[in-house]
């Protein structure tokens, strides 16, 4: 029973005329008798008397009509809850790297809440290697990390954003100023890096490993707060993302030193199971990451 049958059917009860119900649903006279026999076949009851050209509703066709029009009720209301604009809620599990997590994330969590403020988030702060088994196991709905490019068949890559890491120092700092500045210079220095573990660390450590030269910090720190706290208080020279220290470029507490080679870039990426299906909730934030993040890419690999 399709629902055009139905209408069709009050259409001609309601103005007693088969043409004139054709004239208004815009069909062919044919077409209405057409819907009205399907019915009549389906029910396996006449509908309308036709005697002459008057059309009137046969008994079993006024209590058809009754829920007929409950009927196209029920659709309309059901069309329009679907059309409605609907409040996401729900929960949204997000596994990233702690210098992520410290930095530009708050806003996002934070415009995110604005926007869905039904939705339940969770943060778990975590390393690569975690963050990718916590994906495997739908301990998380996604992840954002700060790595290498990374490519698996079996996860989908939702964003893609390069990422520079650099030598950074406060402005009072022997080395602050001048126009290029040697690793070897740096090595001499007193360096405080983040723990062994970290992508952009170690990518560091095996570059120079490559030359025959060693990293010996005289402090490691797995908080990255920390070390630019203590960079901007005059302590020494540190290995960081860009996106980590921007703010204090900007505002002059800290400057970059033109270390030319070994030139390092990490990646920021977002990630999703390939089986995983897209919630409304997990799409929401993958746009507003989008919007906020305009020099990111998205892709599938």
């Amino acid at each position: 029973m399709e629902l055009r049958t139905i209408q069709t059917f009050l259409k001609v009860a309601e103005l007693h005329s088969f043409s004139k119900a054709a004239g208004q649903l815009g069909y062919s006279q044919s077409t209405v008798t057409i819907h009205v026999q399907q019915l009549e076949k389906e029910l396996q009851v006449q509908l309308f008397d036709r005697i002459n050209k008057t059309v009137r509703l046969t008994q079993e066709g006024q209590t058809f009509a009754t829920y007929a029009r409950q009927l196209v009720q029920i659709s309309e209301e059901a069309r329009t809850a679907i059309q409605m604009p609907q409040t996401l809620s729900g929960d949204l599990r997000i596994a990233t790297a702690d210098s992520i997590c410290t930095t530009f994330f708050p806003q996002i969590l934070q415009e995110y809440h604005l926007q869905h403020p039904h939705v339940e988030l969770f943060v778990k702060p975590a390393g690569t290697e975690e963050m990718f088994w916590m994906l495997q196991h739908n301990e998380v709905d996604f992840i954002y990390t700060l790595d290498r490019r990374i490519f698996q068949p079996d996860f989908v890559k939702l964003l893609d954003a390069e990422e520079p890491i650099c030598f950074v120092t406060s402005p009072d700092h022997p080395l602050a100023g001048q126009k290029s500045v040697s690793i070897e210079q740096i090595l001499q220095q007193e360096l405080i890096l983040t723990e062994r573990g970290m992508s952009y660390r170690d990518a560091l450590t095996e570059r120079l490993s490559m030359r025959g030269l060693e990293l010996r910090p005289f402090l490691e720190v797995g908080n990255t707060n920390l070390i630019c706290q203590l960079l901007r208080s005059g302590i020494g020279i540190s290995f960081l993302p860009e996106y980590l220290v921007r703010e204090y470029l900007l505002d002059g507490s800290l400057v970059r030193l033109p270390v030319a080679d070994p030139s390092i870039c990490m990646w920021r990426q977002m990630f999703c199971h390939r089986d995983k299906w897209i919630t409304p909730q997990m799409q929401a934030m993958i746009d507003l990451v989008r919007t906020l993040d305009p020099q990111s890419t998205t892709g599938k690999e």
